[in-house]
C-alpha cells in the first residue's frame, strides 16, 4: 500500500491561472453584474464546463480572490504567534489602505459594484486575524469567546471602516495619518 501525495496537477493549476486573469482583465472593462461566466471562459480561451470545473460560479471566483488578495496583502505579514498591539495596529491600516489601493486598481470598474460583498468578505477575515491576535495577546490574559468575538469585531470594523473610508474619500491624506 502506498501513500498518496496531493499533487495539484500543472495542466488545472495553469487553467485556473488562466480564468482568474481572464476574470481580472473583465473587471477592467465591465460592472461585476455585467461580467458574465461565457464572458470569463471565453476570455479565457476555456469551455464554460471547464470554467465550471473550477469554480462554482463567478462569485466563488471573486470570493477566491479577494480571500488570496487578503492573504497575500495583510494576513502574510504576521507571523501566526503575532500580538496585537500598537506595532501591529500601524502595519495592518496600512496593509488595509494598500489593500483597497490593489483591489481598486486591479479591478477598477468592478471595485463599487462589489463594494458591499468585498467589506463583508474583508471583514470576516480582518475579525479573523485580529482575533487571534488577541489571543496571543498576553496582556489580556484568557478571554472569553463572546468578549473575544466583541472585540475583534468592535476592532476589526473599526479599522476597515476608517481605512474603507479614507480610500473613497480620495486618499485625501498619506496612510501614515492613521498612527502618526
Amino acid at each position: 500500500m502506498t501513500l498518496e501525495t496531493n499533487k495539484i496537477d500543472p495542466r488545472a493549476a495553469r487553467t485556473r491561472i488562466l480564468i482568474q486573469e481572464a476574470f481580472l482583465s473583465l473587471t477592467r472593462e465591465k460592472k461585476f453584474e455585467s461580467i458574465t461566466v461565457k464572458d470569463i471562459a471565453e476570455k479565457a480561451n476555456v469551455n464554460r464546463s471547464t470554467f465550471y470545473a473550477h469554480f462554482e460560479d463567478k462569485y466563488i471566483l471573486l470570493d477566491q480572490l479577494l480571500s488570496e488578495a487578503f492573504t497575500l496583502g495583510i494576513s502574510s505579514k504576521f507571523q501566526s504567534h503575532a500580538e496585537l498591539n500598537e506595532e501591529t495596529l500601524t502595519t495592518l491600516i496600512v496593509a488595509l489602505c494598500n489593500y483597497h489601493e490593489n483591489i481598486s486598481n486591479h479591478c477598477n470598474i468592478v471595485y463599487k459594484s462589489i463594494a458591499s460583498f468585498m467589506d463583508n468578505k474583508i471583514q470576516d477575515k480582518l475579525q479573523e486575524l485580529i482575533a487571534l491576535m488577541l489571543t496571543n495577546t498576553q496582556t489580556f490574559g484568557i478571554i472569553k469567546q463572546e468578549k473575544l468575538d466583541l472585540l475583534s469585531i468592535m476592532i476589526s470594523n473599526s479599522i476597515y471602516g476608517a481605512t474603507s473610508y479614507w480610500y473613497s474619500q480620495g486618499r485625501r491624506y498619506p496612510s501614515t495619518y492613521f498612527y502618526t
